[in-house]
């Protein structure tokens, strides 16, 4: 009977991590992809790549994943790097879109084209909560920017 019970519980949770995936993925068509392309692969020189880059802020610790918050919710003007190229664009606030959107559209993006295999063994999904305190700081996309400068020329 213990058995059954616990199929029940790992059928759920598969579910609900299939929902989210789902949720990301819906979210990123509908507000990422346009620019950054369903493959995540950007246009080069014009929308930065988030295939084989975006995980790279998680790495940089909780200023890095504070970071990608703040691109998605306030956006991102200045002149940055993305895999050797250079890129210097405008990506618009997205503050109009709930906490648990943008929260789903980061976890899909963390978690999509190969991506998932350089996060850290204890990587923690986005919540929406997360984000929701993150909200309050209204930046502007310039700061978002420095935000960004900052952690490139950070040392390892």
């Amino acid at each position: 009977m213990m058995r059954n019970g616990v199929l029940v519980i790992a059928l759920v949770a598969g579910l609900g991590l299939a929902w989210a995936s789902d949720a990301g993925k819906t979210a990123y068509d509908t507000y990422c992809a346009a620019c950054h392309q369903v493959t995540g692969e950007g246009v080069k020189g014009v929308f930065t790549p988030l295939a084989g880059e975006v995980y790279e802020y998680i790495e940089k610790g909780e200023k890095g994943r504070k970071f990608l918050i703040h691109v998605v919710l306030f956006g991102l003007q200045g002149k940055i790097t993305a895999m050797g190229v250079t890129y210097d664009g405008f990506m618009p606030p997205l503050a109009q879109i709930s906490d648990a959107e943008i929260a789903a559209i980061l976890n899909y993006t963390l978690t999509a084209w190969g991506n998932a295999e350089h996060l850290p063994k204890d990587f923690k999904p986005y919540t929406a909560e997360e984000v929701a305190k993150e909200r309050g700081l209204k930046l502007t996309p310039q700061q978002v920017y420095l935000e960004w400068k900052a952690l490139v020329e950070e040392k390892e």
